[in-house]
């Protein structure tokens, strides 16, 4: 197990360390943390985007070929009974821990073509990840634990992965896949003002089709976005600069899903507030509204928020990746607080706290607090 996680934090810390190899031409970067490894204090993931210097095709409208790399770590726990599918909250309690944690790695290759001074964006994109799943750093420092893909004997622990098809076999993934894009935008947004609407839609197909794509993923996604904003209060302090501000914003998406064999990382549309998530169904609608007090604007990109929101979700239909007929119909919501404090557009620090009123099946309710910090270029 030693060797194992001497192995994740060497691919962690070339990850990281490569941003600093990049040249500052094309591209953008961003560092996360996740308060689960070193309380939040080192990044676990870095985002790379190189963006090719191509001409715009249309006057007043953007041309965008870019290539971006995501790469890290991902705390996740388990949902759904890997034999089977059942969700865990339904059958209760375990004898062994649900968390987990992957490496991982993921490209994008996607052009991008603005129309009408870009109101409209069309985009299409190959993809792919890898990942590759481990026990729990928990686990890893202590061994006599309670492993979740691994008996105190030494054998597996699952021998079906019906409800987990990324975990199966070595636990490692290689999934390519073909995804598209499109953007109506009519939000004119300036950092602590937001005004109008943006509706976007994209979608990703993935199947034995696929060149270089192994067998753990078949499934179509399509993932619809609108949201609205408006500045309910601004105060002006000049030179482009505010003393503060009130903006309302609603966010509602509705993500749909078909497929026989649905990654974790591909359920997206159903997670809320940290870890708190609508079932894996075949539908999902969340919504996220929020009343955000920003000021002052010490610079024009620095400066604290505050944030009042209620998160939603409503999962229907079938279970992705179960082995059962059931359909469900499942509500989640969480509402809570975030003060974030953003440096020059680049360093950002958080602390959230939400208290989870409706829990999913019979998970009971409780409060959540989170405090860490992100990094962008």
């Amino acid at each position: 197990m030693g060797r194992k996680l001497a192995s994740l934090l060497i691919l962690l810390l070339v990850a990281v360390s490569a941003v600093y190899s990049i040249g500052f031409g094309y591209h953008v970067i961003e560092a996360r943390s996740d308060v689960d490894f070193a309380g939040g204090i080192f990044p676990i993931a870095v985002n790379y985007q190189f963006n090719f210097p191509v001409p715009d095709l249309l006057p007043g409208s953007m041309t965008e070929l870019a290539f971006r790399l995501d790469n890290g770590l991902d705390f996740r726990t388990l949902r759904q009974n890997p034999g089977n599918g059942d969700f865990y909250a339904l059958t209760g309690g375990v004898d062994y821990s649900l968390d987990y944690m992957v490496v991982y790695d993921e490209f994008n290759l996607f052009f991008n073509q603005g129309f009408w001074n870009d109101h409209l964006t069309l985009g299409v994109s190959i993809d792919g990840r890898f990942e590759n799943a481990y026990e729990s750093l928990e686990y890893l420092s202590n061994p006599d634990g309670n492993a979740l893909f691994t008996l105190p004997d030494g054998s597996a622990r699952f021998s079906s992965f019906i409800g987990a098809p990324e975990l199966e076999g070595s636990r490692s993934i290689f999934q390519t896949y073909l995804s598209g894009l499109l953007a109506i935008d009519f939000m004119d947004d300036e950092a602590v003002r937001r005004n109008g609407a943006r509706l976007t839609s994209d979608f990703r197909i993935t199947g034995p089709w696929m060149p270089m794509n192994d067998s753990s993923g078949d499934f179509l996604i399509s993932s619809n976005t609108l949201d609205l904003s408006l500045t309910l209060f601004h105060l002006e302090r000049g030179s482009g600069k505010s003393w503060i501000s009130l903006v309302l914003d609603n966010s509602t998406t509705y993500r749909f899903i078909w497929g026989d064999k649905v990654p974790v990382y591909i359920e997206g549309g159903g997670v809320l507030f940290d870890d708190v998530a609508a079932p894996a169904t075949r539908h999902v609608v969340t919504n996220e509204l929020a009343l955000t007090i920003y000021g002052p604007q010490f610079t024009v990109d620095t400066y604290p928020s505050v944030s009042l929101f209620w998160d939603f979700g409503y999962s229907f239909g079938p279970a992705l990746n179960s082995v059962a007929d059931t359909t469900y119909g499942e509500t989640v919501s969480v509402w809570g607080v975030k003060a974030e404090f953003l440096v020059l557009d680049i360093f950002k620090v958080y602390w959230h706290w939400g208290y989870v009123v409706d829990p999913v099946f019979n998970e009971q309710s409780r409060a959540i607090t989170r405090l860490g910090f992100t990094f962008g270029v």
